[in-house]
């Protein structure tokens, strides 16, 4: 039988729980830091604080991304027009992205590192991932927008919170995952029945999304964000490893595919029904190019009637240092004391041995938990309740 973890994926989980540890301490090092900035720089100068949290919130997300870019050597190959390509990076936008797999979210952070935009990647997320050690914290710092699982109490929340991020001095790029949870074949069912009986169109490879954020959203940051970026994103599963974050924490490489298309913001009805039927739409349309790509292993060259500017080709930028420094700064920062006192305690005799045990072993249930609660809760969290009362 072939062993389900071989001797350098033992390895590779063992650097990961090195790396996970300097997290931890630098993660809240950060945090702390940001609480001060929050407390006593922002309500001076919002401006100054977020150009500051632009760069903190980068230190945390960064050592996420490191999994992805470096330990695990992913990579996410982008698929547009060269005019769309050059427009990435450098102006507000919503990524409006299908939510299919485990690790998206933190492939939506990648392609937010290749356009340059990791340290302004926001998103809509529920109100209880705030009370998550770094993650969730690092969010609120970065001012997030966090939402309950009611319509009425988020609406104004939303706006307000929306009303924020348009005065992001750096680009802002808004994560909308519109299905409101991650897909699974008994959710894809319901969601199918649902479709049936509400006369929509069934989605062969996504959940109907739910359309009041994404009205309200698109309402409020009308005339100040300037474009929607249409995110289809698949995996080679293939060619490389399975979609999941056991994956990347093994050093087993996966393989991200995106379809981008960029659609001016002010193409998008005004009036709220219109705009939600064009979310339908447009979801039809990610359902259709899933299909093509799983058919035919990649995506349309060209897509006629569509906002494409030319013809569709792969792009693809060399990986930046900054992840790696990153890690690299922080780890000198925090793991030399934490090795001294491990080494202090696996020699201090065997009471001390079996503290230590016990520490490292709670340290990487911590590690786990943190990671299972982050891919489970970075998606938005609209309604989440029954369907007939949200769309």
């Amino acid at each position: 039988m072939v062993p389900i973890i071989n001797f350098k994926e033992g390895l590779s989980f063992a650097g990961f729980v090195v790396i996970g540890v300097n997290f931890l301490i630098s993660g809240l090092l950060i945090n702390f830091v940001q609480l001060l900035l929050w407390v006593c720089l922002k309500p001076l100068s919002p401006f100054l604080f977020r150009k500051l949290n632009y760069y903190f919130t980068y230190a945390v997300w960064g050592q996420m991304e490191f999994l992805a870019e470096w330990w695990s050597s992913s990579t996410c190959t982008i698929y547009t027009d060269d005019q769309t390509w050059e427009k990435l990076g450098s102006e507000h936008a919503v990524l409006l992205l299908n939510h299919s797999y485990e690790v998206d979210w933190l492939f939506s952070w990648f392609f937010c590192e290749h356009v340059r935009m990791l340290g302004g990647a926001k998103a809509l997320v529920k109100k209880s991932f705030k009370k998550v050690p770094i993650i969730g914290w690092t969010a609120f710092f970065s001012e997030n927008a966090f939402l309950e699982r009611s319509w009425e109490k988020d609406k104004t929340t939303l706006e307000n919170q929306l009303s924020e991020m348009t005065n992001c001095p750096d680009p802002v790029m808004l994560h909308l995952f519109a299905e409101g949870t991650r897909y699974t074949p008994a959710k894809h069912a319901a969601s199918v029945e649902f479709a049936q009986k509400t006369g929509l169109p069934p989605l062969k490879h996504l959940l109907v999304p739910r359309t009041k954020g994404f009205v309200s959203s698109i309402e409020k940051l009308r005339g100040k964000f300037p474009a929607i970026y249409c995110a289809t994103m698949v995996f080679d599963i293939k060619e490389a490893a399975a979609p999941v974050f056991k994956s990347l924490v093994l050093g087993r490489p996966i393989a991200a595919e995106v379809l981008i298309e960029r659609i001016p913001l002010d193409d998008i009805p005004e009036d709220s029904d219109k705009a939600a039927n064009w979310l339908h739409q447009n979801f039809h349309h990610k359902d259709k190019m899933i299909d093509i790509f799983k058919t035919e292993g990649q995506f349309p060259s060209s897509l006629p009637g569509h906002h494409f500017s030319g013809p569709i080709r792969s792009h693809y930028r060399p990986r930046r240092l900054w992840t790696l420094l990153t890690i690299f700064i922080t780890s000198c920062l925090t793991l030399p004391p934490v090795l001294n006192a491990f080494y202090s305690l696996f020699c201090s005799g065997f009471v001390n041995i079996v503290i230590g045990v016990v520490l490292l072993g709670l340290v990487i249930v911590a590690l786990l938990k943190l990671m299972d609660l982050s891919s489970a809760s970075k998606g938005s969290e609209y309604g989440h309740s029954p369907r007939t009362k949200t769309n």
